[in-house]
């Protein structure tokens, strides 16, 4: 009887290693040439910062893009092994991760000055997570990665408001 359901759970274990398997990676939008290009200088316009938030290749929900939010607006959706790339004005701004089901959201609040470059790991688990990396792990990640097409954060010189 024990060796049966030892089997059993063998048995389904496999078929769900099988199943993660096949959905590993979503399809990637890709982004303009010309858009990469100008993410991958690492220097913002003046009066602006940076901000990339790169998504790792990972196991746990592989298959299903993150939607990434920038000050309560929709920065972009990330598949994994992508980065989303935006220019900001130098104040306040909150980074979130939702929109996925079955997990917690997060939120990281950050302050940007003019010229920096900030690069945040966004990753899945039992919950989203969004983390600060160093600008030399962030510039590496972002060369070694593909820019998500899906990016649709821009906001020209309209500067909207910031819940406290």
């Amino acid at each position: 009887m024990k060796n049966n359901t030892r089997h059993m759970a063998i048995v389904l274990l496999l078929a769900f290693l099988a199943a993660s398997c096949s959905s590993f990676r979503s399809p990637v939008k890709k982004a303009s040439d010309t858009f990469t290009q100008k993410a991958r200088q690492f220097s913002p316009p003046p009066g602006r910062a940076a901000v990339y938030v790169i998504r790792p290749f990972g196991f746990v929900a592989a298959g299903s893009p993150m939607t990434i939010f920038m000050d309560h607006r929709k920065f972009g959706k990330l598949p994994a092994g992508t980065f989303l790339y935006g220019e900001v004005l130098p104040r306040e701004h909150i980074l979130e991760s939702a929109e996925f089901p079955g997990v917690q959201n997060a939120s990281l609040r950050f302050k940007a000055e003019e010229g920096r470059c900030y690069f945040y790991y966004a990753t899945v688990g039992w919950n989203l997570n969004l983390e600060p990396l160093p600008d030399d792990e962030g510039r590496r990640r972002v060369e070694k990665y593909e820019q998500s097409g899906e990016n649709t954060f821009e906001y020209k010189d309209e500067v909207p408001t910031l819940s406290k």
